[in-house]
């Protein structure tokens, strides 16, 4: 086999991995971002909490505390994530209400 190719083709497997790895901005950019849109999916459901969370994520973010920003972007997710669930549920037991059943 051809050496000089052989050495090529491990150097482009081996550099793959180290490309596709997001660094700790991307990370909090995508956690962040997905937080977000979550929490504007609760429509009139908005917990409060869950902005003052973002805003604490997002200055965490811009003095470049990534970790503190992360960990405050995944709590805020998670808040989100059960306003979310509150709004579906009321959407439920309000049809039961109204309707019976």
């Amino acid at each position: 086999m051809n050496k000089p190719l052989l050495a090529i083709g491990i150097s482009l497997a081996l550099s793959v991995p180290v490309a596709t790895q997001a660094g700790p901005k991307e990370d909090f950019q995508e956690v962040y971002s997905k937080a977000q849109s979550t929490h504007q999916d609760a429509g009139n459901f908005q917990w409060t909490i869950t902005s003052d969370r973002l805003k604490a994520a997002k200055s965490a973010a811009d003095s470049g505390d990534h970790e503190k920003a992360m960990a405050m972007a995944d709590e805020a997710l998670k808040l989100a994530e059960e306003s979310v669930a509150q709004r579906k549920k009321q959407q439920q037991a309000w049809r039961q209400v109204v309707i019976g059943n």
